[in-house]
């Protein structure tokens, strides 16, 4: 593998993470009061995966991704075999057409979108600060040649390869183009330790509505992004994922 690939150095930065809103938990729809629903939501926490313990200093809501092993397919720098790795992208707007892929990928395996054609629903954006001393920016020009097989909209063994030598090496931070929006920046973070002990990240709440045309986001005081399905689909009208071509 290309030395320069394996170059690391420190960087810090603030990354954007999109997840579902999180000022109502889904339990409390289903229990008839709030003791129902902590011992709900204790009897599921008891079921799921325990947390790595290089993850125990992080905010709850930083430490869930590093709980659970990728799906079947992998992630982008993470094989199903291998703890969990937290995304987030530079800018806001590359981590909303993100979020908007993954509901486009969704829609797009039903053979029939009925009353989920259109979909209107809330997301927390989380903002929060990164450093490592041993990261990898993968975007740098001396890389050029290399970008294309390690943000790969369709296939992940190249960068999968390349994201488990920085494990092993000890990296902590991989920065890389965005496979969906060639403009935006994203973040791997491999080891939890990147994230500082009292990071609380900032959560703004934002509204979605999506449909196979476009997704829209805004939030109160009339700031807004949309993306247009047709600016991540490939030449087929697709939109490409590595699940997806195995």
């Amino acid at each position: 593998m290309d030395p320069q690939l394996l170059r690391t150095s420190a960087t810090s930065g603030h990354i954007w993470r999109i997840v579902e809103y999180q000022e109502e938990a889904a339990t409390r729809n289903i229990t008839r009061s709030a003791a129902e629903q902590d011992r709900l939501e204790q009897l599921l926490d008891a079921h799921k995966p325990a947390y790595p313990p290089s993850s125990l200093h992080l905010h709850w809501i930083l430490r869930a991704p590093f709980r659970y092993p990728p799906l079947r397919h992998g992630s982008r720098f993470g094989r199903h075999t291998e703890m969990g790795i937290l995304y987030g992208a530079r800018e806001r707007e590359t981590a909303m057409v993100e979020s908007a892929v993954y509901l486009w990928l969704f829609q797009q395996g039903l053979s029939d979108l009925g009353p989920l054609d259109v979909i209107s629903d809330g997301r927390s954006a989380l903002h929060f600060a990164v450093s490592h001393s041993r990261s990898a920016d993968l975007t740098a020009a001396a890389l050029d040649t290399w970008h294309s097989r390690i943000s790969d909209p369709a296939d992940y063994h190249f960068s999968q390869q390349l994201g488990s030598v920085h494990r092993e090496a000890g990296s902590g931070l991989l920065w890389f183009h965005s496979a969906r929006w060639p403009a935006g920046v994203n973040c791997a973070v491999i080891d939890p330790l990147a994230i500082g002990a009292n990071t609380v990240p900032v959560q703004s709440q934002w509204n979605l509505r999506i449909d196979m045309t476009a997704c829209w986001w805004g939030r109160p005081g009339g700031e807004s992004f949309e993306v247009h399905y047709s600016d991540v689909a490939d030449a087929s009208g697709r939109i490409p994922h590595p699940a997806l071509a195995a």
